[in-house]
């Protein structure tokens, strides 16, 4: 994941650097911001579907089995999952600061650029 905000970042640098144009510059933030967005929600999506799939599966084991051991594996993946969807909301607070953080840094740089 680091490798490809790394990879981002550096794009996005080398094509700022041939912008001749505040107006392509600003373009490119904002395409820069969306591709944020996106990448951060997919990131948040993924943990409420890894935490929905686990419960579905626990429920099979539960259901499945009246071993004492089902019933705990059952009992640890509804845990997990319960972790997972705390990740998820946690996610969600760090995306919308990001989000954010970002907007306030392009107007600066857009203020700046005028």
């Amino acid at each position: 994941m680091k490798a490809l905000f790394f990879a981002l970042a550096l794009m996005t640098t080398s094509q700022m650097a041939h912008a001749s144009e505040c107006g392509d510059l600003k373009k490119e933030l904002a395409a820069m911001q969306e591709a944020q967005v996106q990448i951060m929600n997919s990131l948040v999506s993924n943990h409420e579907t890894f935490a929905s799939s686990l419960e579905e599966y626990s429920d099979l084991v539960g259901d499945s089995s009246t071993a004492s051991s089902s019933k705990i594996i059952s009992k640890n993946m509804n845990q997990s999952a319960k972790a997972f969807r705390a990740r998820g909301v946690q996610g969600k607070r760090m995306a919308s600061n990001l989000e954010k953080a970002t907007a306030d840094l392009m107007g600066r740089v857009a203020a700046c650029l005028k």
